[in-house]
């Protein structure tokens, strides 16, 4: 029996982990995987020595905070990966924790290191690739663009294409999708809906929920038809949600929701902070506004090795702005309902604004590829445990 220990430090990651682990499991249903993870690569069959919950956190500096937490991390994955003794490591996006976990896993269990979903290093900190390419003896990318990058750098790298496409494969058309979400929820479908997608993590949810929720007075005089709701990340506690709902008096205005797919369906426009919620969307054609607000201090410190002027995924994949973005000190309740006014749908069906930034989400759509990054980087991991036992 092979050993697989895989590591996911965030949501996203944890969704990208229990399909890889399925996808592992299909061809080698005798393998064992352990590690570090959340509830989805639980369900799918791993073991889990450390939840991720603790790591959710985005930023530099919002980590001081959460130190004794990540400590205890730490102990226990050390932990797992001595008495485990794993004979293939696979990690998961999350850069912070895995560059430096990397070097841990290789002192105490030597086995290959895979890693999928290689940080955004085209972003920004770019002087991480060298430190990647020296720890990870595969290294598995999902952008179009990202091999000729590293390429540019010495590094080769394997182009899996991007996971999330594997959840769309059985999916309906995007208008087809969005009618039978809203007569299934029972909701008017006269009546636009804005969903909020405040983050996973607990510091983007103080950082971007109050603006978000502020934006919903100013939008509703115009629109008072307007119906709105929070789309909760499974991995945040809802009494967090419900304080800042308190704070901001706004408990009767807004219903919050789970992150099931037919509340995706469902919405009109999406208020969202940067990240994988992004591409969700986009998938479905959603129009969105995107905003994002960190510590002004991360910001500083990180603003030299950022390499672009956008943040929003889409638009990094369609090399151009087809998504509105408020960073910082633009993210205001008045400037994000100026925003998402124009994507509203209204009795003739939807905008000018919403068309045009579908079209644009569906090219973008199309520059991501074919399905199965699943089963590809399945595939490495696979040839990695062959040279192993050879």
């Amino acid at each position: 029996m092979a050993t697989v220990w895989v590591s996911a430090g965030d949501v996203s990651g944890d969704a990208i982990g229990a399909e890889l682990i399925r996808a592992l499991a299909a061809s080698r249903p005798e393998t064992r995987f352990v590690g570090l993870g959340g509830p989805e690569m639980a369900a799918a069959g791993l073991e889990r020595w450390a939840d991720q919950e603790a790591l959710a956190i985005g930023g530099l500096v919002e980590w001081i905070s959460s130190l004794g937490r990540i400590a205890g991390i730490w102990r226990r994955v050390i932990r797992g990966l001595r008495r485990t003794r794993p004979q293939l490591v696979v990690v998961i996006d999350s850069g912070g924790f895995h560059l430096p976990f990397m070097r841990v896993a290789r002192f105490f269990c030597g086995a290959p290191i895979l890693y999928y979903v290689a940080p955004q290093v085209w972003v920004w900190r770019a002087g991480r690739v060298r430190r990647i390419a020296a720890r990870a003896d595969r290294i598995a990318v999902v952008w179009p663009f990202e091999p000729a990058f590293w390429a540019a750098r010495g590094v080769t790298t394997d182009f899996v294409g991007h996971p999330i496409l594997d959840r769309d494969v059985a999916r309906p058309p995007a208008a087809e999708a969005h009618r039978a979400a809203k007569r299934a929820l029972g909701l008017d479908p006269g009546r636009p809906l804005v969903g909020l997608f405040p983050g996973s993590r607990r510091n983007e949810l103080k950082r971007h929920l109050p603006a978000m929720l502020g934006a919903l007075a100013p939008l509703r005089e115009t629109r008072p038809d307007l119906d709105a709701v929070i789309v909760r990340a499974p991995s945040v506690d809802p009494a967090r949600i419900d304080g800042l709902l308190e704070e901001a008096g706004a408990g009767s205005q807004v219903r919050v929701v789970s992150a099931e797919p037919s509340w995706l369906d469902a919405i009109d426009v999406g208020l969202t902070k940067p990240g994988t919620i992004t591409l969700e969307l986009m998938l479905r054609e959603r129009p969105m506004v995107v905003v994002g607000r960190t510590h002004p201090l991360t910001v500083a410190l990180l603003g030299r090795s950022f390499a672009g002027t956008r943040v929003a995924l889409p638009n990094w994949i369609a090399e151009d702005e087809i998504v509105p973005e408020l960073l910082q000190d633009e993210v205001t309740p008045d400037r994000i309902a100026a925003a998402l006014l124009p994507l509203l749908p209204d009795t003739n069906g939807p905008s000018p604004a919403a068309t045009a930034q579908k079209e644009a989400l569906r090219r973008a759509r199309s520059r991501l590829g074919e399905p199965g990054a699943s089963r590809r980087t399945a595939r490495i991991a696979e040839e990695m445990l062959g040279s192993d036992r050879a």
